[in-house]
């Protein structure tokens, strides 16, 4: 039987049960960094999203209103955000679920196409060796509003992943990948184990079809 050694989990649905950048967005716009005139696309991304329709041309490339904002700033809202928000939508059976990997010796990555300047906090509470996730660009410690190339999301977080594998000699036919979203079907092909938590109905379905293993950590 083969060990997997790695484990890789997405991060919104799977670990938490909100959308990390969701409140994050919300607290700029309290902030008033961010006008609230952003909240008029939600609905559409999210029908997008639930339905499987999700493409990379729904994430916006720039955010230009945070141009100019000090790294540190964005970095105190992340905290606050997961001090307020995050850290009570954890999943316990899901933190409990990653400290048993850890106690086991396998190495943690989360790969989400949320920030990981949000994702950090959260990152460093469960213990994850490491963050693959979408990045802000910054100069001079100073946010451009852009972000670093594509979106961490369906052939980008397969992309990015395969090439973190390459890098750090990881095989990924030894590899778990945990997550509960149609959208992350390009990963879960490409590991040697994927698994379906908390699955949306295509991806339960999916996985039923392929004799994927299916957690349901919200009960």
């Amino acid at each position: 039987m083969e060990t997997f050694t790695t484990e890789i989990f997405d991060v919104d649905h799977t670990i938490t049960s909100r959308s990390t950048a969701l409140s994050y967005l919300f607290i700029l716009i309290k902030r008033k960094y961010v006008s609230p005139s952003v909240l008029r696309s939600l609905p559409y991304v999210y029908l997008n999203y639930k339905y499987g329709r999700m493409d990379e041309k729904h994430f916006d490339r720039t955010v230009p209103e945070l141009k100019g904002i000090k790294k540190g700033i964005l970095e105190s809202i992340a905290l606050e955000n997961f001090e307020k928000y995050i850290l009570k939508s954890v999943y316990p059976k899901t933190e409990d679920y990653i400290k048993k990997l850890k106690d086991k010796g396998k190495k943690i990555i989360f790969a989400s196409s949320s920030l990981d300047i949000i994702l950090q906090p959260l990152a460093k509470h469960l213990g994850a060796d490491d963050l693959i996730a979408t990045q802000f660009r910054f100069e001079n410690d100073l946010c451009t509003g852009e972000f670093v190339s594509t979106p961490v999301f369906k052939t980008e977080k397969r992309k990015k992943v395969r090439e973190y594998a390459e890098k750090y000699n990881i095989l990924l036919e030894h590899s778990s990948f945990y997550s509960d979203s149609i959208h992350d079907r390009p990963l879960l092909e490409a590991v040697g184990n994927p698994v379906a938590v908390n699955p949306d109905i295509r991806l339960r379905f999916l996985a039923k079809k392929r004799d994927w293993t299916i957690l349901d950590f919200k009960k």
